[in-house]
């Protein structure tokens, strides 16, 4: 189980149509795994990132404080061209 402190990992995918996914885990590997699932599914040249974040214990309703972008990916025609930060 994670705690307050605990970061997560945010991982959001989107094409030129506004079509795309997202979600949160606490785990590296499982958010670029969910990334590339859905980057797959969506138009060439769909983008998506895999960021950082933690629990904002001081907000009113549950949000996040968002850390740095630790992965991009865009989905080409034939393959997935990652860069990581």
């Amino acid at each position: 189980m994670f705690g307050d402190s605990d970061g997560f990992y945010e991982w959001t995918a989107s094409d030129e149509c506004g079509r795309g996914a997202c979600g949160v885990t606490g785990e590296h590997e499982r958010a670029v795994a969910l990334l590339s699932q859905s980057l797959g599914s969506l138009a060439p040249g769909a983008m998506g990132v895999v960021r950082v974040v933690r629990l904002d214990r001081m907000a009113r309703q549950p949000s996040y404080v968002y850390g740095p972008t630790v992965l991009r990916l865009r989905r080409a025609k034939q393959a997935m061209i990652a860069r990581g930060e």
